[in-house]
């Protein structure tokens, strides 16, 4: 597989990614599936999502005292997410509070469907036809 065929198959990956965010309703701004970016480097290339993509399938437990401030902050993160959902920006504060004390719940299969075994093989199924496909005009050229 070249460079170029991993990134096709990088490009499905995050797409299915997307597509999990969007079907769970958390992509309401769109701002963190623009962060998702494939990096290459020779012949190696990766999918890079965020650390905090996994809290959104397994929630978030209560904030503890003396926790570090986010990059950005969560305030603004809810801020940001209250404008998108038309949800009025007082209620940010109560919704950061709240997560404070109770933290929130994920969403099972939000990361671990389009991350798992079975869309990795189908997805590189579709590549490695591509990869068959070509192979198989440039040997009957050679033949023919």
């Amino acid at each position: 597989m070249n460079n170029d065929q991993l990134i096709q198959f990088l490009e499905l990956i995050k797409t299915d990614v997307i597509n999990s965010m969007q079907a769970n309703g958390k992509n309401a701004t769109g701002q963190t599936a623009s962060q998702f970016i494939i990096t290459e480097n020779g012949g190696n290339a990766q999918l890079q999502l965020h650390g905090y993509m996994q809290l959104l399938e397994t929630g978030r437990g209560p904030t503890s005292p003396n926790a570090m401030t986010g990059n950005p902050p969560m305030i603004q993160r809810i801020q940001e997410w209250c404008t998108a959902k038309g949800i009025p920006d007082k209620a940010a504060w109560a919704i950061k509070k709240s997560i404070d004390k109770k933290g929130f719940k994920g969403i099972a299969g939000l990361l671990t469907e389009p991350l798992g075994d079975d869309n990795i093989n189908f997805r590189l199924n579709q590549v490695m036809d591509g990869i068959a496909g070509e192979i198989s005009e440039q040997l009957l050229k050679l033949i023919g």
